[in-house]
């Protein structure tokens, strides 16, 4: 099953365009190991709304925050993750302070290209190697790592920042982990890469390219490709036909009081409309996609909660 396999490895990476909810699926993602018995941890790169809220959770403010047992978040900010990085690497307080006071290392910080990228991919290779517990009984402190990435157009760079600095910095302390990091994302007995759609043209034109891209460019095969907010079957084929003809004939009057029967059947059109272009982009994607391919549901809420994200974990158990 689906799950089976994405469960096994350590590091999950979750990434599509913007807009198609790979926050929710990541969350749905962690609920389902969590109920599996995994210590989870999911994280959000500088992400403005936190899943957390979701969960019944508060915000993490850059730390690994419980949510639920065995259940936590963290909203990396790459800034915060860079200043962690400097007293890492200068243990002497007072000079690591004298550095992160400086504005020329503010600057540096700012423009460097793919500095951030690569500190925070970093930073979720720290976490994916961290133990805890005493010395005769350590353990990996996650069993798995959910990390909900950029949205395509900058994840692709995000991605391939390591590659890039393993190959322009062949020596030196930022070379060795780029390199490291490069090997955790292309080992995929430790990490899958999930490409996250929505039944939209753009989103599966991005989906397809970033597949395309992330194997030729980045030698890193996706797992399998989630699409999300899809608009099921409510009616059968009969009902879908009575509708639209009825529809066409323009009737009145009421279905039931205060629901207008042309309000009705346009609000039902649209659903049929929906339906069959969820089923073309979800044909299209299995076609196109040589990965594994769930399905999710639309829901109709203006604000997700716990037991949304739980009919979605189950959906992905199920898949």
């Amino acid at each position: 099953m689906l799950l089976d396999d994405l469960l096994s490895r350590r590091l999950i990476v979750l990434t599509g365009k913007g807009g198609v909810g790979k926050s929710v699926v990541g969350a749905s993602l962690a609920l389902a190991a969590r109920e599996r018995g995994q210590r989870v941890l999911l994280v959000e790169v500088a992400a403005p709304v936190e899943a957390a809220r979701m969960l019944g959770g508060s915000p993490s403010k850059g730390r690994e925050t419980e949510v639920l047992p065995g259940l936590s978040t963290l909203n990396l900010d790459p800034a915060v993750v860079m200043d962690e990085y400097v007293r890492h690497l200068l243990p002497v307080g007072a000079v690591a302070r004298r550095v992160l006071d400086s504005p020329i290392y503010r600057r540096f910080f700012a423009a460097a290209p793919g500095l951030k990228e690569l500190m925070v991919l970093g930073k979720i290779m720290v976490l994916e190697e961290a133990r805890v517990g005493l010395a005769r009984r350590r353990r990996k402190a996650w069993d798995l790592i959910v990390l909900d990435a950029p949205a395509t157009g900058h994840g692709l760079a995000f991605l391939k920042v390591p590659l890039a600095a393993s190959r322009a910095i062949p020596v030196g302390p930022v070379g060795h982990n780029a390199r490291r990091v490069l090997g955790l994302l292309r080992d995929p007995k430790r990490t899958a890469l999930v490409i996250v759609a929505v039944p939209e043209e753009m989103a599966v034109v991005e989906a397809l390219e970033f597949h395309r891209l992330a194997t030729d460019e980045l030698e890193i095969g996706p797992a399998a490709g989630v699409l999300n907010a899809c608009h099921e079957r409510r009616f059968s084929d009969n009902e879908e036909a009575e509708i639209l003809r009825l529809a066409a004939a323009e009737p009145r009057g009421t279905l039931a009081p205060g629901v207008p029967l042309p309000a009705a059947l346009r609000a039902a059109r649209r659903q049929i409309r929906r339906r069959r272009l969820t089923r073309l982009y979800r044909g299209r994607l299995g076609r196109s996609l040589p990965v594994p391919l769930a399905s999710l549901p639309y829901l109709f809420r203006e604000r997700l909660g716990r037991e949304d994200l739980q009919l979605l974990a189950e959906r992905l158990e199920a898949a």
